[in-house]
């Protein structure tokens, strides 16, 4: 039974590499170094249970479900449904023995491949863009296996793909010897492609630091949004920064057009001023972006994501592009010309990219590198822009300083015109002035008479009013409604206080300092030197006395102005006091006067100003 099934096995493989097939064979011819598999030779079966194994289908069950006859390359319709490829491939006598396959499209989320021959099949491990970059056995941006020599022998080649992305199916054989040549020309020219970048970047950064203009920070940040892009679309981003994190190639997916239409708008409407020149659009383009920026949110956490969403990041990209025809038709040419022509080239790559993520796939070098030619363009014209525009800005500043000298020459000259009409008036003006100081000369001698006359009689009054005073003072009572006319209230006491205490000017009883600010307390003094806090009461017969200043003042007034002969019982009864009270600052005062009466020193103050300060 064991050899009865082995043979129908067999025989059931023999018939599924020869019969089963309705397309003809690839065959590698000689002196051919590489060759694309035709839409004809490609037979594709839909799975949608997403359940067959290999063994399902070299076994020749479902033969029947593959489709051929294709005039265009076949790809990935329904996304995350499983495809099956198959081709057949065989080499002509003298055709080269070691080739290489490459599956070109590099974002298929999981690809297997599987190689029938001479009843055994050959399985590669599973790669793709959502498996780890590390465990490919060729570590290029595309997919490469090996194909053994078998002659003029048919060999059958299986590809199991599953994709969340509308791929088409771009095979490609290579000798080994021009594979090499093929990929260092491919990687050599993305090499010039990002180096390109890279030194715009760094130029217009440069610029940035010099000039200090915000656009070119922004232009910076556009060009790094376009390399990331690239990084993106090419594979190369995966294959040297995050290859161990394919995680990273969902996050950039579907944040990284929206990071390239972010920065492309701000540095768009920075360059033609928008919101100048199109107040409307610009406010439209606000208006999309905030609708795009909820949309990109709400993909974060809800998978709605639609491939259809690339077609509509181009209505922003439209609006600018029409935005700056208008202005160049509007006569706006010296801004617009190279902006137009650079951007030509990116709405030529960005309506391509919204057609290769929708499934309209062509296999055309063009086509498929598009964007990057269209970046790479419109860098290098957005950089000429910005020089062009700087190179304006300059002339500007040039003839506005041309025409601020002529200005100024001309100012010059009403001026000089002004000062010599001028000197001649003050001239005149001298001549009156010298004439008007001869008679004020004259009246100020006369002047200067009479007021030695007005100070002579001004001594003798004073000298009338201060006597006149001293006897008021010393030999008539005033009542304290009176003596509150002279001192209102506890500010004017106080304030009374610090001018008389300090009328030779401040300096600090601690470190003898004369500078001061504003103390604590009613005119209070605070050293600038040690700090301290002197109180207008501090050295004075009020110093620690809990009686209210006013009546204080009057008390000592009552005490001086009696010489001492009034009763605390009298100063009780005038000042609504306590006796003791009365009695304590009453001796207090009659001390300090027995003081100043025994002490010889000499004292610029009189009256009671002795009294007050210790």
């Amino acid at each position: 039974m064991r050899v009865i099934a082995l043979v129908s096995l067999i025989c059931c493989f023999v018939w599924n590499s020869t019969k089963a097939f309705s397309t003809d064979p690839v065959v590698i011819q000689k002196n051919q170094q590489e060759l694309m598999v035709a839409p004809q030779n490609l037979e594709v079966l839909e799975d949608l249970s997403n359940q067959l194994t290999i063994q399902d289908i070299v076994t020749g069950k479902h033969h029947q479900r593959f489709q051929g006859g294709f005039e265009d390359h076949p790809g990935v319709k329904k996304i995350n449904t499983a495809y099956w490829i198959r081709f057949q491939v065989k080499f002509d006598k003298e055709a080269e023995t070691r080739w290489l396959m490459e599956v070109l499209d590099a974002h298929i989320s999981h690809i297997k491949a599987y190689i029938q021959f001479d009843h055994q099949l050959t399985k590669f491990d599973q790669a793709g863009y959502r498996e780890i970059f590390t465990r490919r056995k060729y570590r290029h941006k595309n997919f490469l296996y090996e194909i053994p020599y078998t002659g003029d022998q048919l060999m059958t080649i299986y590809f199991y793909v599953k994709s969340d992305s509308f791929n088409p199916f771009f095979i490609k054989l290579h000798a080994n010897n021009n594979f090499i040549y093929y990929a260092l020309n491919e990687y050599h020219l993305l090499g010039i492609y990002y180096g390109i970048l890279v030194i715009m970047a760094m130029y217009n950064l440069m610029l940035f630091v010099y000039v200090r203009e915000r656009m070119y920070l922004y232009y910076v940040l556009y060009v790094l949004s376009c390399i990331l892009v690239s990084y993106a679309e090419d594979g190369l981003g995966f294959q040297y920064i995050w290859y161990n994190v394919p995680i990273m190639n969902i996050l950039v997916d579907k944040s990284v057009h929206m990071v390239f239409l972010v920065f492309f708008t701000i540095y768009a409407r920075t360059f033609l001023e928008l919101k100048k020149n199109a107040p409307r659009t610009n406010q439209l383009l606000n208006l999309i972006l905030w609708l795009f920026g909820g949309y990109f949110l709400l993909t974060a956490f809800f998978p709605i994501y639609s491939h259809a969403y690339t077609f509509a990041l181009l209505i922003p990209f439209l609006l600018i592009y029409l935005a700056a025809t208008r202005m160049y038709s509007k006569g706006n040419k010296a801004m617009t010309q190279f902006f137009l022509l650079g951007y030509s080239f990116t709405m030529v790559g960005l309506i391509s990219l919204a057609l290769r993520k929708n499934g309209v796939a062509l296999f055309n070098i063009f086509y498929i590198y598009s964007l990057n030619i269209g970046l790479l363009v419109e860098v290098v014209f957005f950089s000429l822009a910005l020089a062009y525009r700087l190179r304006l800005i300059k002339k500007e500043k040039e003839l506005a300083q041309q025409q601020m000298i002529e200005h100024l020459q001309e100012n010059e000259k009403i001026i000089t015109q002004k000062v010599i009409e001028r000197t001649e008036e003050i001239a005149r003006q001298n001549q009156v002035i010298e004439e008007k100081n001869k008679e004020l000369e004259q009246q100020a001698e006369e002047i200067k008479q009479m007021n030695e006359i007005l100070n002579k009689e001004n001594q003798e009054l004073q000298s009338n009013v201060k006597e006149l005073t001293k006897a008021r003072v010393l030999l008539r009572d005033v009542d304290f409604t009176e003596f509150s006319q002279i001192f209102p209230d506890e500010e004017s006491c106080y304030r009374y206080l610090a001018e008389l205490k300090w009328s030779e000017g401040f300096q600090c009883i601690r470190c003898e300092g004369q500078k001061f600010t504003k103390g604590q307390g009613h005119f209070a003094r605070r050293c600038s030197k040690c700090g301290y806090n002197e109180s207008a009461t501090v050295n004075t017969i009020f110093h620690h006395s809990h009686i209210p200043i006013q009546k204080s003042f009057y008390m000592l007034f009552l005490v001086y102005a009696n010489n001492g002969d009034i009763t605390s019982t009298e100063l009780s009864q005038i000042l609504s006091m306590r006796q003791p009270t009365c009695w304590k600052f009453r001796k207090k005062i009659l001390e300090k006067m027995k003081v100043n009466k025994n002490s010889d020193k000499h004292n610029h103050l009189d009256g009671w100003g002795r009294l007050i300060l210790d």
